[in-house]
């Protein structure tokens, strides 16, 4: 907003030419004069003055009195000399010729002007001396308002000469008006009324959409707010606003605040631009383009405070115009490739042009000035803070109507995957069961004989003495020990001895009838029977049948009769609560070591419930 606005002053200030005019000598020398009546009030007299230039700034009142010839004769109402390094000199001559009005104010309605000074003559005699402008704190004007009013005293029939010397860092233009106080205060009314409104607007859309950001935290609003913010700070001191109101001492920052607020303004308007179009997902290129752009512009808010004012304004101007293009740019590239949020966007930019066109139009004289054409860019402005807040709003709907679509897209793409997935994981989780199954298996056998290992002994054994403890029945541990393994494995060597234990576990394992009943290899060459629910009596029964069998056992080895007998120790318990397993193995192995002693091949028993 403040990018157009300023593109559209600068415009009227390099455009509109000061008029030059043939003068015979005699005007030459006086210039007309300015008659005060009722016709001149809130009118232009810049066609009144005769302006001289002073390229070295150095001319006196004195001086420039004394070449009355060398002044020139203006033809324009409102004369602008746009950027220049000269002091100007103007001259006005009045007379009153309204019989009830002695108190009239002169009005320099361009509040940028660093210096003012206001040399009043009377009968050729200085009669006061005033200065004015940005440079000087706002208290020190003799009437408070953002342009610089001068008040002139003149009784009627009286007339004076005001000679007024300008010299600017800025655009030098001097619209000068004259006024009855009445007429003046009414204008200063009027207009305080409509910036008031003008500046609501944008004070309103500032704070509403700085609550919404702070509700959802969306980066297109807190952008909206910067460039919102900044550009009513640029507007307001444009406007002379800022100084009559805001830093009315602060001479410095009055003499460097447009080119700095410009800048700032256009880093607000092209962070803006980006995260509302979605450049940098729709448009990456154009994303770092504008991403540059900003850092640039950035980098120009600290330029006034190191190079000259003109330069620095000029540079901000150039800027303005680059951001402008390149947001107009992505504007129609979003709108043309079928953007939906882009269209309220150009819309907001349409109505600003045509305001900021309606007012220069105005200027040029091309249409005629009333309250629309006078405040066009005010009106375009605050139309397009509301549009983009729209926008903002209609770009929000949007983002919320395409998540739901995703959402449901995504639900239903999820649900798909989720049944797909549950079901290579059921399968998954089958075969990993089988496998851990089979794992754990393995890891309970015993590699050479095929029984199972010590370790799930330990572990069925434990297992068991809790299950007896609990149900108060007799559990029994075998312990089978194959007698003079050794000289088997001296005699026929380490290979028959293996053959010789796996042709003992194939036995045993025949020789046991329940599916409870576990046997393992507890080590060497013993064997564990664990038999749960089975009393003594059962206990050393099972274990006859076993020695019997081995008795009756002969393997062949390469061709080799080998015997094979077995000495068993059999102890039986009823566990008790909290029972040690290894009290029911030293028993067993007690009784092994009995059957062994006593001459082998046979079976020795203890009952230890009985022996307790």
């Amino acid at each position: 907003m403040a990018a157009w606005y300023l593109l559209a002053w600068l415009g009227c200030a390099l455009m509109v030419p000061h008029a030059l005019g043939a003068v015979s000598a005699a005007d030459a020398q006086v210039g007309p004069v300015l008659q005060l009546d009722e016709r001149v009030v809130g009118s232009l007299v810049g066609e009144h003055l005769r302006y001289l230039e002073d390229p070295a700034g150095t001319l006196t009142l004195d001086q420039v009195q004394a070449m009355p010839t060398r002044f020139v004769q203006s033809t324009s109402a409102a004369l602008n000399f746009s950027f220049t390094t000269s002091t100007y000199w103007f001259h006005l001559r009045l007379e009153n010729h309204h019989a009830a009005q002695r108190d009239w104010l002169l009005e320099a309605a361009y509040p940028l002007i660093d210096h003012y000074t206001f040399y009043v003559l009377e009968n050729g005699q200085l009669v006061d001396t005033t200065v004015a402008g940005r440079t000087f704190p706002f208290h020190q004007r003799a009437i408070k308002n953002r342009n610089i009013v001068y008040p002139l005293t003149l009784l009627p029939g009286q007339g004076k000469e005001i000679y007024i010397r300008v010299q600017t860092s800025s655009s030098l233009q001097l619209p000068l008006r004259m006024w009855t106080p009445l007429a003046f205060h009414v204008k200063d009314h009027d207009e305080q009324v409509i910036q008031g409104i003008y500046y609501g607007i944008l004070l309103s859309m500032l704070a509403y959409n700085f609550l919404i950001f702070l509700s959802i935290r969306e980066i297109s609003y807190l952008n909206y707010v910067h460039f919102i913010g900044s550009s009513i700070l640029f507007l307001v001191s444009l406007s002379g606003f800022g100084f009559e109101y805001l830093w009315p001492e602060s001479t410095r920052w009055a003499m460097t605040a447009q080119p700095v607020l410009i800048s700032f303004t256009l880093v607000g308007m092209l962070n803006f631009s980006r995260s509302f179009l979605s450049l940098d997902k729709l448009m990456p290129r154009a994303a770092s383009l504008v991403r540059i752009t900003a850092y640039l512009m950035l980098a120009l808010t600290v330029a006034p405070f190191v190079l000259p004012y003109a330069m620095a304004l000029k540079l901000a101007v150039a800027g303005a115009l680059v951001s402008a293009l390149i947001v107009l740019t992505c504007g129609g590239i979003s709108l043309a490739s079928g953007a939906r949020q882009a269209r309220y966007f150009m819309l907001a930019w349409t109505v600003l042009l045509l305001g900021i066109s309606l007012y220069a139009l105005k200027t040029f004289g091309l249409v005629p000035s009333n309250l629309l054409t006078e405040y066009a860019m005010q009106i375009g402005s605050a139309m397009e803070a509301v549009l983009l807040s729209f926008a903002l709003a209609h770009r929000m709907a949007i983002l919320k109507e395409e998540n739901e679509r995703i959402q449901q897209e995504a639900q239903y793409q999820l649900e798909q995957r989720v049944a797909q997935r549950t079901q290579e994981l059921d399968d998954a989780l089958h075969q990993l069961s089988a496998a851990n199954a089979a794992l754990q298996e393995k890891n309970r056998m015993d590699g050479l004989t095929g029984t199972k290992n010590r370790r799930f002994f330990d572990e069925q054994l434990a297992t068991e003495v809790k299950r007896s403890s609990r149900a108060q029945l007799a559990l029994t541990l075998l312990l089978i020990d194959i007698d003079h393994f050794k000289q088997v494995n001296d005699r026929y060597g380490h290979l028959a001895g293996d053959a010789c234990l796996r042709a003992v576990a194939r036995a045993v394992h025949g020789c046991l009838q329940r599916p409870s009943d576990e046997l393992a290899r507890y080590g060497g060459e013993e064997f564990a029977a664990l038999l749960p629910h089975t009393d003594h009596v059962g206990g050393l029964q099972m274990a006859e049948r076993i020695r019997a069998a081995m008795a009756a056992l002969t393997f062949d080895y390469e061709g080799q009769s080998i015997p094979v007998t077995v000495s068993i120790g059999c102890a039986t318990t009823v566990p008790t609560r909290n029972y040690v397993c290894d009290k029911l193995i030293a028993a067993a192995d007690g009784a092994l070591y009995e059957a062994k002693r006593s001459g082998r091949n046979r079976v020795v028993g203890i009952d230890i419930a009985v022996a307790e």
